[in-house]
């Protein structure tokens, strides 16, 4: 882990200091901000876009190079024309790979929008044991737009999956490790290197498959950033594999003013306790960051 955090230390401080900023003067920024962000440039050039888009009490995470990309989760059913539209918006044509993360409506309501909506290679999902399949209607519409799509799907269970979505960027997946009844820790946790910049994704993992993780993984799991799990609950807190991950910036998808309180104090306190950047969807809306060969930096 020293090793890594060294390395980072050396090329992400402009990157750091415009988070921190951003964050200490979060109302002002955010405006300032919107109104300077060119999307049209993100499809041209050698540069990697990280998007948290801003799905309410939900999560949709986009990794962009040029007009190609990656979707992990497009948040409730009500998300999936807006996330598609967003997707269009900043130069995609086709998804290389959709990751629907567990099947949460919160988390996979709006894919089937976006493979009806965007021509789409394949889709990872995590593999089920029968007794833990759902048959919700969500799942089912994901399921038949699947098909309908005639989109490459995958049902893995496999912490050594990997895809090389371009030279200089790769997804692998390195969760879940055993079968859980809680579907919650069925998620499929993604990890992105690009350009050595690193970014973990833990859907809504709480902290039995966190352990889970910790414990039998062979991978190196540490990251620049972490996308905080099930939208910033106390119950994803798993101090030792947060400390393992050793992020610099923690990112909370969740709605303004939600029901259930996310996020949730122990996950704020860890943040705080480890001087990390936080940077949440409910209060910044939605969160891009550009990366390339020198480093990080946040855009929005």
């Amino acid at each position: 882990m020293a090793r890594r955090k060294s390395k980072k230390q050396t090329k992400k401080i402009i990157g750091i200091i415009i988070a921190i900023i951003l964050a200490f003067f979060a109302y002002e920024a955010k405006n300032l901000v919107t109104e300077n962000v060119d999307v049209s440039e993100f499809a041209k050039g050698d540069a990697v876009y990280v998007h948290f888009i801003d799905v309410g009490q939900g999560s949709a995470t986009l990794i962009q190079k040029g007009t190609t990309g990656v979707i992990i989760d497009a948040g409730e059913k009500d998300y999936g024309e807006a996330v598609t539209e967003y997707i269009k918006n900043v130069g995609i044509t086709e998804i290389e790979v959709a990751v629907a993360s567990h099947p949460h409506s919160d988390h996979i309501g709006g894919l089937d929008e976006v493979l009806n909506g965007i021509p789409t290679d394949k889709i990872i999902l995590p593999e089920l044991s029968y007794e833990n399949t759902p048959t919700t209607r969500v799942y089912e519409d994901l399921l038949e737009a699947i098909y309908d799509n005639g989109t490459q799907a995958e049902f893995i269970f496999d912490e050594g999956y990997h895809v090389n979505f371009d030279d200089n960027v790769t997804l692998r997946i390195i969760a879940p490790t055993e079968q859980s009844d809680n579907l919650n820790d069925m998620s499929l946790i993604c990890y992105i290197d690009a350009f050595d910049s690193t970014f973990t994704v833990l859907g809504d993992a709480e902290k039995d498959e966190l352990r889970s993780v910790y414990n039998e993984t062979i991978y190196d799991f540490s990251a620049d950033v972490i996308a905080m799990g099930h939208h910033g609950s106390g119950t994803s807190v798993y101090k030792p594999f947060l400390n393992a991950v050793d992020a610099d910036v923690a990112v909370i998808s969740c709605g303004k003013g939600n029901s259930y309180g996310h996020p949730h104090k122990e996950a704020l306190d860890y943040i705080q306790a480890n001087a990390m950047t936080c940077l949440r969807t409910d209060e910044s809306g939605d969160i891009i960051f550009k990366v390339t060969e020198e480093g990080y930096s946040l855009v929005k």
